[in-house]
């Protein structure tokens, strides 16, 4: 596969994972308020992100991917490092506000609430990283081409 196709699928994938986060944020603020209802409600819709949140665990795990080792070697060695420890912290914090969501109640939500939004803190940074890479990597690997200057001709009498 071509870099700029797998570049396209690494953006489409990153507006995925910003959806899900938008998703959460708005769930959370919602768990967040003194509604048992709305608690109730929102604790349900943000177990059904599961799958979701394991598309971000999966996003995380570079390393088994081919599609974005293809462009790793495009980065300097601290890039790939702070790409590979924000995995690592990603991993950490779905991991933690899985946890919290499996004990959480409709009527004890707040424990979940600060894990949640550090997944949501920590995933719309590291996108905004990874998109600020992947648009380096098209300037210096893929240069767009000047557009061809069309020969003008001279006009007869």
């Amino acid at each position: 596969m071509a870099l700029r196709h797998l570049i396209q699928y690494l953006r489409i994938e990153h507006q995925g994972l910003l959806n899900l986060a938008a998703r959460l944020d708005k769930l959370l603020t919602s768990a967040s308020k003194n509604d048992f209802a709305e608690h109730s409600k929102s604790l349900s819709a943000l177990r059904s992100l599961e799958r979701g949140l394991l598309g971000v665990v999966r996003h995380c795990s570079v390393q088994d991917r081919d599609v974005e080792s293809t462009y790793l070697h495009y980065l300097h060695q601290d890039e790939r490092a702070r790409i590979a420890d924000e995995h690592e912290h990603l991993i950490r914090a779905v991991t933690n506000f899985r946890e919290e969501l499996k004990c959480a109640t409709p009527d004890r939500t707040m424990a979940m609430i600060l894990p949640g939004m550090d997944v949501v803190n920590r995933l719309r940074s590291h996108i905004a990283y990874e998109q600020e890479m992947l648009g380096r990597i098209m300037e210096v690997a893929l240069p767009t081409r000047p557009a061809a200057k069309q020969k003008v001709s001279p006009k007869k009498p």
